[in-house]
């Protein structure tokens, strides 16, 4: 697995992205740092990964169609007490002020 590490790394993987999806891309990427400044960006698989103490806590995934953000497994600050089924990753085609505050807040209770 060839892994490369810092916000460089992640930005120019980013940038590979379609156009329509660069921006939002780069914005995750801003609102993941903010919001949890002690994760470390990586980009592994191919993937942009945001980790802690070697463990995935979110990650940005492009495709041509969309773009998603979500969450490892072992960190999943969506999960619901009491739920049988638990959100993930979701895709976004666009960004405004509400979706980043969703995030935001998720990305903080995650690093909680």
């Amino acid at each position: 697995m060839f892994t490369k590490k810092g916000d460089a790394a992640v930005l120019a993987k980013l940038g590979d992205a379609p156009i329509q999806y660069r921006e939002i891309g780069e914005r995750l990427h801003h609102i993941i740092r903010e919001s949890a400044p002690s994760l470390e960006p990586i980009v592994r698989w191919g993937l942009p990964f945001y980790v802690r103490d070697g463990k995935d806590v979110c990650y940005i995934k492009v495709d041509e169609d969309f773009i998603a953000f979500g969450f490892g497994e072992v960190v999943n600050p969506a999960r619901e007490d009491g739920a049988g089924m638990h959100p993930v990753a979701w895709t976004l085609t666009s960004l405004d002020d509400s979706t980043e505050a969703t995030i935001r807040a998720l990305v903080t209770k995650a690093v909680a």
